[in-house]
């Protein structure tokens, strides 16, 4: 799903933003988990939902019409499990994120963290799909009920975080994404090749530069820039894109908020051939969450809420979308 919900935080500062997450100091087990209950306003033409997430709206009658807004809940487990070995400061995790359950991709990682000295800490996992996110055969076909199919992903991620002693994080992450059943236009009068303009199935990459900016011990900023690209099977769905985004980070005593806005361009390279026209696109995303510590007096258990809204706006209308997103759970770090 490209409507980018990430800025819900999981518990650690800079997860908002994208940054590499600091390395364990004891040697042993070590990670979190964070169990919550998720309800969304959602609004797309083009995603189903995820596992028992339904979201979608089956039928459609218009392609000039938006969609239509849909309620659902949800329970989300978000976690990492890890080990770290101090001598020679590696960091081995197994793990997902809730940032990643609210952008409707159900990726986990499984990688390794090395403390490099001077160079930073370096940072390398290969992504998966443990449960497809679920969209439309043919997102096009009206009047009928439309057919679910599969998307899945798999990929790496390289970072490296602290350049050369610096406050600057790098990271890279590659993708490939497979549609099961492959049919955007099967309805509509399209000849082959229009039709082979709508193909999902593509590589990704995307590389993300940040900044972790200490403005004094209660507040935190972390700027971040992004550039990436879709190599879409279809050129009409292949596209460019840059972002910025910023988060804030304060912290009192056993409180800490997050909040994060964002905002991403992307340019679309063929004309779309159901309308006539390229789907550029801007997305905004906000979003707060708190953290309460010490809950129920147990040093490593903390409460938490956030809540995110969420728009697409694109130069096709039948890609707009928006969602609003509200969670309430734990954060357990171990």
């Amino acid at each position: 799903m490209r409507f980018c919900y990430a800025g819900v935080c999981v518990g650690l500062m800079a997860v908002a933003a994208g940054a590499i997450e600091p390395m364990p100091v004891e040697q042993g087990w070590h990670g979190f988990v964070s169990p919550s209950v998720v309800g969304m306003e959602f609004r797309d033409n083009t995603v189903v939902g995820l596992g028992s997430l339904d979201i979608g709206s089956k039928r459609i009658e218009s392609l000039d019409a938006r969609a239509s807004k849909e309620s659902a809940g949800s329970f989300s487990l978000a976690g990492e499990v890890g080990y770290m070995f101090t001598d020679p400061g590696v960091y081995v995790f197994l793990g997902n994120r809730l940032e990643d359950f609210l952008r409707l991709d159900n990726s986990s990682a499984l990688g390794a963290r090395l403390d490099a000295g001077r160079v930073g800490v370096l940072e390398a996992s290969a992504l998966f799909s443990l449960a497809p996110t679920e969209v439309w055969e043919d997102p096009f076909l009206t009047g009928a009920d439309r057919t679910e199919t599969d998307r899945t992903s798999s990929g790496a991620r390289f970072g490296i975080a602290g350049i050369g002693g610096s406050r600057f994080d790098v990271a890279l992450t590659v993708r490939q994404v497979e549609i099961d059943e492959e049919r955007s236009g099967a309805s509509l009068p399209l000849n082959a090749a229009e039709r082979a303009l709508l193909r999902r199935d593509g590589d990704a990459a995307r590389v993300e530069l940040l900044y972790t900016w200490s403005l004094n011990p209660r507040h935190l900023l972390i700027p971040a820039v992004d550039m990436g690209a879709y190599d879409a099977d279809g050129e009409a769905v292949a596209r460019e894109g840059a972002g910025v985004q910023l988060t804030h980070v304060y912290q009192q005593g056993r409180l800490r908020l997050v909040s994060n806005v964002a905002f991403r361009r992307a340019e679309f390279e063929e004309k779309n051939p159901v309308f006539g026209r390229k789907q550029d696109e801007d997305e905004r995303v906000f979003s707060v969450t708190g953290f309460y510590g010490n809950l129920f007096d147990q040093p490593n258990l903390s409460g938490m809420a956030s809540v995110l809204v969420a728009e697409r706006d694109s130069d096709i209308g039948f890609y707009d979308a928006e969602a609003t997103v509200a969670s309430v759970g734990l954060f357990y770090k171990f």
